[in-house]
């Protein structure tokens, strides 16, 4: 089972919300319901005035009601509690996400009737909703209505289907009831902290994607025996001249007589940091390219999902991210499950707007860029400083790749391996299923074979 897999199958059922609310009271004034006990006071006084006791007995019972249906509106949220779950807080584009309201009722009196009202952004659509609506609302509210018993339990299921990547925030309530004659509503706003859910950008399969990061000591066996990794023992052999006495292995030297001595696997570190650029065009006023964002991060989720499968301990340095999230923004690379979730949600909460470089952000966390990592800058936009950065660390060691997915053709920059993505993740943003990830410029899948063609000048690094 890929990284991917394990992922699916063992991270969206452990990191759900659960929270607890509780709803405080606050009756609003109805005209209608001020107006109609006026008006029994009225035919009260005027029985009384009249001396028709039927008159006043009607009206003076219609007033007990009015009275007794206003101080029932105002304990019909006393007690009440919403216990809100959700099937996933992270999915991908298309997915369902169902969310579960159970509301109880604490108290004996019964609550003739309630309204639930929470607001979802737009990018989440609420079943029996139009996208184009929701879309030009900036949003839509999930309602929902119901009626509770004394110390009643009741569920509410809703729909919402994830249409775009980010993190959507969602967390106010508001409920409304009051008594059964609908005289004297009464309206909370649940106050809890808010949570968020995240939809992450799609991962393509990239099968003819290769990542030529070689260094000893490390974490994979490689085919080169260069260093041997003492925490990967291989057996014994017979001692040769010149082999190191600490490499002895008394025990079996013992046991048949002749000097053995230890044999471990050589191995290697592959560590990947991959460079998300979020700025899409050279000026910003200018906007943005929705496309060029989205393709990015759908480049920088794939590789980092394909790259740890292969075993890389994969890192991510996007600008793209909030200042109030800054630990995002950059992760230090690390393997497994939850790095690939961690990694991910950095992805999710990438937005068009970059106040800082690329290289401002990778020297500003210490082991950010482990040595000998492979560096991927993945964009449209190439900021000077971030270049010279990346040519810096490609003079001391580091393999760079650059994967150009603007709209323009690829950059020339000779002392990087380029790559054109567009064809994967640009132009075919859109498509589902495995694509084969090839250049556009040969049909072969081997990258080392193939030029990258380029029709623009070349663009120096300042």
């Amino acid at each position: 089972m890929g990284m991917y897999g394990i992922w699916m199958a063992r991270g969206l059922e452990a990191r759900y919300r659960r929270p607890v609310l509780t709803a405080s009271r606050a009756t609003s004034l109805n005209p209608l319901g001020e107006l109609f006990v006026l008006l029994l006071i009225v035919v009260v006084i005027v029985g009384a005035a009249s001396r028709e006791p039927l008159i006043a007995a009607v009206g003076a019972l219609a007033f007990v009601i009015a009275v007794a249906s206003r101080v029932w509106a105002a304990l019909s949220l006393e007690e009440i509690t919403i216990d809100r779950t959700v099937s996933v807080d992270h999915a991908f584009q298309d997915d369902e996400i169902e969310i579960t309201f159970t509301i109880e009722n604490r108290k004996p009196l019964p609550v003739p009737w309630l309204e639930i009202n929470e607001y979802v952004p737009r990018g989440l659509l609420i079943e029996g909703f139009k996208a184009v609506e929701q879309a030009y609302l900036g949003g839509a509210e999930i309602k929902a209505s119901t009626s509770l018993g004394g110390y009643e339990r009741v569920k509410i299921k809703r729909k919402l289907t994830a249409l775009s990547r980010g993190t959507y925030r969602l967390g106010k309530t508001r409920l409304r009831s009051g008594d059964l004659f609908g005289l004297y509503p009464s309206e909370a706003s649940l106050d809890h902290t808010p949570w968020s859910i995240y939809v992450y950008p799609t991962i393509k399969a990239i099968p003819g994607f290769s990542l030529p990061a070689r260094r000893p000591i490390g974490d994979s066996i490689s085919r080169d025996r260069l260093w041997d990794d003492p925490s990967r023992p291989a057996g014994v052999r017979e001692y040769r001249p010149g082999d190191p006495i600490k490499r002895i292995d008394w025990k079996a030297t013992a046991r048949r007589g002749a000097m053995f001595v230890r044999q471990f696997d050589p191995s290697v570190t592959e560590h990947a940091v991959i460079f998300a650029e979020a700025i899409t065009t050279d000026v910003p006023w200018e906007g943005y390219r929705s496309d060029v964002l989205e393709a990015t991060m759908t480049a920088a989720a794939s590789i980092a999902n394909h790259a740890l499968d292969l075993g890389y301990m994969v890192g991510l340095v996007t600008n793209g991210v909030s200042g109030s999230s800054a630990s995002h923004a950059v992760v230090p690379p690390g393997t497994g499950a939850t790095q690939l979730t961690t990694l991910l949600e950095s992805l999710a909460m990438v937005h068009p707007i970059g106040v800082r470089s690329l290289e401002e952000l990778a020297r500003s966390r210490r082991g950010a860029i482990p040595p000998g990592a492979t560096l991927i800058h993945i964009g449209g936009i190439y900021n000077p400083r971030t270049m010279n950065y990346l040519l810096g660390l490609r003079r001391s060691g580091h393999p760079v790749i650059v994967l150009h997915t603007g709209r323009e053709e690829p950059p020339n920059y000779p002392h990087f391996e380029v790559r054109d993505g567009r064809g994967t993740f640009l132009e075919l943003t859109s498509t589902s299923g495995s694509i084969d990830f090839s250049r556009p410029s040969g049909s072969s899948n081997e990258w080392e074979d193939i030029p990258v063609s380029i029709s623009r000048p070349e663009r120096r690094i300042e």
